[in-house]
């Protein structure tokens, strides 16, 4: 077995780097920082779990409402 921490270091510098540079390019680019992600739909969270969860308990019928409930949600709020 190898030790691959300096590589793992490398690489994390070089990813923090890019990043840095990309906040950079935008903070230039706009003259203002980039907005913070919008925060997560619960309902869009809620229909996605009880999906899995027809899924994970191969009731094909349920997770077939459950994406339709997702379509229609998607029309209505988004």
């Amino acid at each position: 077995m190898t030790d691959n921490t300096g590589n793992d270091d490398a690489l994390r510098a070089k990813v923090a780097d890019a990043n840095h540079q990309s906040r950079q390019r935008l903070l230039s680019a706009s003259g203002n920082p980039p907005e913070p992600p919008a925060p997560r739909c619960e309902t869009c969270w809620d229909i996605k779990r009880r999906r899995a969860a027809a899924l994970r308990a191969d009731d094909r019928e349920e997770a077939a409402q459950v994406t339709t409930a997702m379509g229609v949600h998607q029309r209505d709020a988004h």
